[in-house]
C-alpha cells in the first residue's frame, strides 16, 4: 500500500507513519456522526425523499436496533451535506460538457462555436391533414407539429415553500418569507430526467449541459411553461442558438382568464355563460384575435371592473406568440401542458417540503430537492457507491 502523503492523516513516531484508521481508510465523520456503510448511506437518502427528518431517523434506528442511533438533526446534516454534494458534481459536469462544446460556464456560446441545430422535423402531412379535416380546421402550418421522436419535451416550473426565520418576530423586513426552488423536467422518447436548482438561469444553464451531454442539444427543443414573463425571457435569452419554440400551458392559460373574469364580471353565471358561450373555444383553436373581440363587445351592464378586461386582453398579447392550436394538438397526440413539471415539482419539492410547521433555509430546500431528483432518476445507487451521477435519461416505465 502506497504511504498516504497527508498530515492530517499521520504522524510521525520513530520514523514511522501512524495512521488514524477512522480518518485514513474510511470515510471521514462530523461531530455525533458514527461511520456509514453504503448500505446505510443509501437508505438514508431514500427515505429523505418522502419521510420527516424525525422519522426517518427513528426508523433506520429500529431497523438497525439502536436505541440511542442518529438523531434527526444529524440525520437532516447528513442529507443536506449529500444532496450538496450531488448538486456540485451535477453543476460541474454540465460546466465541462458546457467547456467541450464550445460554451462558457453561463452556457453562454463562446465567440467562434459554430453550432448548427437540426430543422424541425413535423409530423407526416397526411397524418396532420387527416386530423385538421376531423376537427374542421381549415388552415394550420404543418412545421407547429413537432414529430415526437425527433423532439425533446422540457417542462418548467417554480415551487416555493416556507423559508426559515433568521431573525426575531417582528422584523419581517429583513428576509423573503418563501424559499424559491426552479425544477425542469426533461424527456426525450421515453426517456427523462429531473433537474433542481434555485435559481430559473441555473436551471437553464444546466439544460443545455444535460442535452449536450446526451447529443440532444440539435433536436427541436419544446419548452412548456405558464405565462411568466421571466420564464420566457430567460429561455429566448438563453437558448437563442437553439431550434426551440415556447408553448404556453393550457390549463393555466384556463385558470388565468377563469380568475380574471371573475374579478372582471358581474358573477359567476355571468362568467360561465361567456367562458362557454365561445371563448374557451377560441382560446382551444388558438384563436387569439376572436377571443380578444369578444372582450371587446361584452355589454358594459354585465361589466363589474374594467380594469380587469384590459389586464386579460393585455396578457392575451403578450402571450400570443406562444398560444398553439390546443385541439389539433391533442388529436395529433401532441403535449400541451407543462403537467409534468407540476408533477415533478410534486414529487422532488411539495411532497416532501409543505407540510404544517415546516420550514427551510436556501441550502436545506434545495439539497432535499436534489437528493429526491436524484432518486427518481435512479442516481442514488450509483452516487452512494462509486459517489458518480450518470447525467443519463432514464427510461420511463411503460
Amino acid at each position: 500500500m502506497g504511504e498516504i502523503d497527508t498530515v492530517a492523516h499521520k504522524a510521525e513516531a520513530g520514523g514511522r507513519p501512524i495512521y488514524n484508521s477512522g480518518t485514513s481508510f474510511f470515510e471521514g465523520t462530523a461531530s455525533r456522526e458514527r461511520f456509514k456503510s453504503n448500505r446505510l448511506n443509501e437508505l438514508i437518502l431514500d427515505f429523505s425523499t418522502d419521510t420527516s427528518n424525525r422519522k426517518a431517523a427513528d426508523r433506520l434506528n429500529r431497523i438497525r436496533l439502536e436505541e440511542n442511533g442518529i438523531g434527526a438533526t444529524t440525520y437532516r446534516n447528513i442529507v443536506e451535506r449529500e444532496g450538496e454534494s450531488i448538486q456540485k458534481q451535477i453543476e460541474q459536469k454540465c460546466e465541462g460538457t458546457l467547456s467541450d462544446n464550445g460554451f462558457s460556464s453561463d452556457g453562454k456560446q463562446l465567440e467562434g462555436t459554430e453550432f448548427t441545430p437540426n430543422g424541425p422535423v413535423h409530423i407526416e402531412q397526411a397524418v396532420i391533414e387527416h386530423a385538421a379535416i376531423k376537427l374542421k380546421i381549415w388552415e394550420y402550418d404543418a412545421a407547429d407539429y413537432e414529430l415526437p421522436t425527433e423532439t425533446v419535451n422540457v417542462s418548467i416550473d417554480d415551487v416555493c415553500v416556507k423559508r426559515q426565520t433568521e431573525t426575531r418576530p417582528g422584523d419581517k423586513k429583513t428576509q423573503p418569507k418563501r424559499v424559491d426552488n426552479t425544477v425542469l423536467h426533461v424527456q426525450a422518447c421515453n426517456a427523462s430526467y429531473i433537474l433542481n436548482t434555485a435559481s430559473l438561469i441555473g436551471g437553464l444553464k444546466l439544460l443545455i449541459g444535460l442535452l449536450l451531454f446526451n447529443g440532444l442539444m440539435k433536436k427541436q427543443i419544446v419548452i412548456f411553461a405558464d405565462g411568466a414573463r421571466v420564464i420566457h425571457n430567460a429561455v429566448l435569452n438563453m437558448l437563442s442558438f437553439a431550434n426551440y419554440k415556447i408553448i404556453l400551458d393550457w390549463f393555466h392559460m384556463e385558470k388565468k382568464c377563469k380568475e380574471q373574469l371573475s374579478m372582471a364580471l358581474k358573477g359567476s353565471k355571468i362568467r360561465n355563460e361567456f367562458l362557454e358561450g365561445g371563448f374557451l373555444a377560441c382560446l382551444w383553436y388558438g384563436n387569439i384575435d376572436g377571443a380578444i373581440k369578444r372582450l371587446q363587445v361584452i355589454d358594459p351592464k354585465k361589466i363589474k371592473n374594467i380594469d380587469f378586461i384590459i389586464s386579460l386582453t393585455e396578457y392575451l398579447e403578450r402571450v400570443r406568440a406562444y398560444v398553439p392550436n390546443y385541439a389539433l394538438r391533442k388529436e395529433l397526440g401532441l403535449r400541451i401542458s407543462s403537467n409534468l413539471g407540476e408533477k415533478s415539482n410534486d414529487l422532488i419539492v411539495a411532497n416532501r417540503q409543505k407540510h404544517n410547521g415546516m420550514s427551510w433555509s436556501d441550502d436545506g430546500s434545495v439539497a432535499f430537492a436534489t437528493v429526491a431528483a436524484a432518486s427518481h432518476n435512479n442516481e442514488i445507487k450509483r452516487w452512494t457507491y462509486n459517489q458518480n451521477i450518470s447525467l443519463e435519461l432514464r427510461k420511463d416505465a411503460a
